[in-house]
């Protein structure tokens, strides 16, 4: 069977029920893999763990399968190269269309922090797995915010539901609450939602986990979400240190998906008496940027840096380049 036809769930790689690679040869490269997983993946937030597996399961699945054999020492630059073109050539089992190539940079991420760690744990014959490989261009990342006017609609339909949501499985301030703090601080849905009862204080959050186990010592929380916050913690009782921040209506600590559907539910309403072409879209991600955007057009993109969570001054350009229409009226103004 050839590389491009292969079915990336033909091997399974990892044990489903508990996240860990099966059991294998203690010098084979699931074992390093395993290895490498419960190292530096396992204590990551769920949505990571579960991309850096199917990422690690691509690669052993194309290792596997091209060389039918789970040494190490196969790993060469050139296999690297192969299951770059291989991801060229698949197709999302979600879109049924190509990866972008932002998605085969971030598996390939994945494969050399692990090839790169692999070659110092253990030597590889033929060295360093990724010498000379180089990402796939990326395409020019789009701004996924919101412009003025959306934002502005938004808070209307927060303002809508918190007089109109009436109905005992409705939740109007707990749904604002959270789409003011997201809007307003930059949090990611899953930092948001790790957020225990302790860590707020002093008009801010504190000692937030970020992406990539960076830690934010203090973390402002505006006025406008900080009052809403506060007035939903007053409809709990006997709140401990360690209780989740935020709670689903069923007393449980809030999941990503339920922040999605709360978004979802704020951007329904908002497009309420919106025409087709101006309907919103809104997901968690989309509030992040529009703060970021904010942040570097009035304090700059060090600020932007500093407030995201981002390790890179390069990963913050894509929440902060200006979008189209700005751009013209930037080269119509210059002169």
């Amino acid at each position: 069977m050839s590389i491009a036809r292969l079915k990336m769930d033909q091997i399974s790689i990892f044990n489903e029920e508990n996240g860990q690679l099966s059991q294998c040869n203690k010098d084979s490269i699931c074992a390093w893999a395993n290895k490498y997983f419960h190292l530096f993946v396992v204590n990551s937030p769920f949505h990571t763990q579960r991309a850096k597996k199917a990422d690690l399961d691509k690669f052993l699945n194309y290792f596997s399968v091209t060389l039918n054999t789970a040494n190490p020492d196969s790993w060469t630059p050139s296999i690297t190269r192969g299951f770059q073109n291989y991801l060229a050539e698949q197709r999302s089992p979600k879109s049924s269309l190509g990866y972008l190539a932002t998605t085969i940079n971030r598996v390939l991420a994945t494969a050399r922090h692990f090839g790169n760690w692999l070659h110092e744990e253990r030597p590889l014959i033929a060295g360093a797995p990724f010498a000379g490989v180089k990402m796939t261009q990326v395409e020019e990342p789009s701004w996924n915010g919101l412009t003025s006017i959306e934002v502005l609609r938004l808070k209307s339909a927060c303002d809508t539901r918190m007089n109109a949501c009436k109905k005992n499985n409705q939740n109007p301030l707990l749904e604002v609450t959270v789409f003011y703090l997201l809007l307003t601080t930059g949090l990611r849905e899953s930092e948001l939602a790790q957020l225990t009862y302790a860590q707020y204080y002093a008009k801010g959050f504190h000692n937030v986990k970020r992406k990539g186990n960076k830690v934010t010592k203090k973390m402002p929380v505006p006025s406008e979400a900080r009052e809403l916050l506060e007035k939903y913690l007053q409809t709990k009782k006997d709140l401990q240190n360690s209780d989740p921040l935020i709670v689903s209506r069923y007393g449980n600590r809030i999941l990503t998906r339920d922040i999605a559907r709360i978004c979802e539910r704020i951007a329904k309403q908002a497009s309420a008496q919106l025409t087709e072409k101006d309907q919103i879209k809104l997901t968690p991600h989309m509030l992040r940027h529009t703060f970021l955007k904010r942040v570097a057009d009035k304090h700059g993109v060090h600020t932007a840096q500093d407030l995201s969570g981002n390790i890179s001054m390069r990963e913050i350009f894509r929440y902060t380049k200006p979008n189209y229409e700005q751009k013209h009226n930037i080269v119509e103004a210059l002169y």
